[in-house]
């Protein structure tokens, strides 16, 4: 039986949780990563046109004369600024947007480090040479504007909600084609159910939680499906025994209200022939009572309220004693006997009158129907925890087709005629079963007939 979780469905709810949290959590990084992207490239492209400083030289702003060429001022804004020696401001070009008219001391280091540069502004210096070889220090000074910082996180903003609503749309989507399809599949397959369609079965990959209901759903519908074939099997069997016993019957009653009548009718003057109507009432009679109690038996080790009344017994022992009980009669019957049964002792936990009805069956239908010069095996063994009985006869067997149904009710061998009820080897069985063991019928060269019993040896059998 499985075990459910004392927490209900708190894990698998807990696990959906994390599984969408995950997945939500995957989208806004994305969303982040691609707002972000957007951003740079519609700041780049049209917006704040940056230039590549690495690809510009200070021949492209200054003029071998000495004077500053603020070409490209015009695209990209800013101003030049050119320092002496000293680091005083003597020429600019373009709007100068700060008072700084010197840098004396390390002002200019500070003003280059936008850690300690508080104006907003990107300094970009190059050092050139005057007409005359003198040094100078020539500064692109670009502002950082505030406006193009709040277009950015507009952008930013925009971005990320636009991208954050068409990943969750498509999660949505997907979620949702995700949960119809075994929602459908559930759905048509409980439908089914209502129509007592027991072989419908879930097919779909899903979450975790969906899969799970799948294997019960199958679970269930194969459970249903065994349960509704054993259903349909009973009601067959139950048929099946009612137009067997109907059958058997009828052929020794109407025998028996027969002869009955002739003795009453017509009482026949030769008592030879007197006795030999009485007998074969008898018979009948004797026959019909076998059967009743049979069927008693049978019903009786069908009942699940069963109880056998089990002891430890050692197998060996008890099974040379069946087949000493039985052995003037193996002997009347012209049979030989191989008993290869070992003193060692060999326990299991049985109901004797059970088993006595076994071993009794068993060696009386290989007396019974079976030819005189037949042997009769017996022997006895352990293996595997588990004690093995068998029982052969190297006598007339049955066909293949026979073999497989046997050990149901009603069913006779081929060899047997209509002497005995069928209900022998299926009692057998039965008996075997409620001992937690299994017989089969099987068969070697020397033995067309072999019967082989396993029974669980005392130390593994439950009581």
């Amino acid at each position: 039986m499985k075990k459910h979780n004392r927490h209900g469905g708190k894990r698998p709810l807990k696990r959906l949780f994390l599984l969408n949290y995950t997945a939500i959590t995957g989208l806004v990084l994305a969303a982040i990563i691609l707002a972000l992207l957007n951003m740079d490239f519609l700041m780049n492209r049209f917006f704040d046109k940056t230039p590549d400083f690495k690809q510009i030289s200070a021949g492209d702003l200054y003029e071998a004369d000495g004077t500053l060429n603020g070409t490209l001022l015009n695209r990209y804004s800013g101003w030049l600024e050119l320092l002496d020696e000293a680091g005083n401001v003597i020429a600019t070009e373009g709007q100068k947007q700060d008072d700084i008219t010197a840098y004396s001391g390390d002002r200019l280091f500070a003003e280059i480090d936008m850690y300690r540069n508080d104006r907003y502004i990107t300094y970009h210096p190059y050092s050139v040479e005057g007409p005359n070889g003198e040094r100078y220090v020539l500064l692109w000074k670009t502002p950082e504007l505030n406006d193009k910082m709040l277009l950015a996180v507009g952008i930013f903003a925009v971005s990320l909600l636009v991208f954050l609503m068409g990943a969750l749309f498509f999660y949505t989507r997907y979620s949702v084609r995700q949960m119809k399809k075994p929602l459908q599949q559930i759905a048509q397959g409980i439908g089914e159910m209502e129509r007592f369609h027991y072989e419908k079965r879930l097919h779909f990959d899903a979450e975790q939680e969906f899969a799970e209901i799948r294997d019960a759903f199958n679970d269930m519908a194969e459970r249903l499906q065994l349960a509704s074939a054993a259903k349909e099997t009973a009601e067959r069997n139950k048929q099946n025994l009612l137009l067997h016993l109907s059958h058997d019957l009828k052929t020794p009653i109407t025998s028996i209200l027969g002869y009955s009548q002739l003795l009453l009718d017509n009482p026949p003057a030769d008592e030879n022939e007197r006795r030999k109507y009485v007998q074969y009432i008898h018979d009948k009679s004797s026959y019909m009572s076998k059967l009743i109690l049979d069927l008693f038996e049978l019903a009786k080790l069908d009942d699940e309220h069963l109880k056998l009344n089990l002891q430890k017994v050692n197998l060996t022992k008890w099974y040379q004693q069946k087949i000493a009980e039985f052995y003037p009669e193996i002997e009347h019957h012209g049979f030989r006997l191989r008993a290869e049964i070992p003193e060692t002792p060999l326990h299991v936990m049985m109901d004797l009158v059970h088993m006595d009805r076994v071993a009794a069956n068993l060696i009386g239908n290989a007396l019974k129907y079976n030819p005189p010069g037949t042997e009769l095996y017996a022997s006895c063994e352990e293996q595997d925890g588990k004690a093995i009985l068998w029982l052969g006869d190297s006598g007339l067997g049955f066909p293949e087709r026979e073999r497989e149904r046997l050990f149901e009710e009603f069913v006779r061998g081929s060899s047997s005629g209509k002497e005995g009820t069928g209900l022998g080897l299926a009692i057998c069985r039965k008996i075997i079963e409620r001992h937690q063991g299994v017989m089969e019928l099987v068969s070697t060269a020397d033995y067309p007939t072999m019967f082989r019993i396993y029974l669980p040896s005392a130390s593994v059998q439950s009581p």
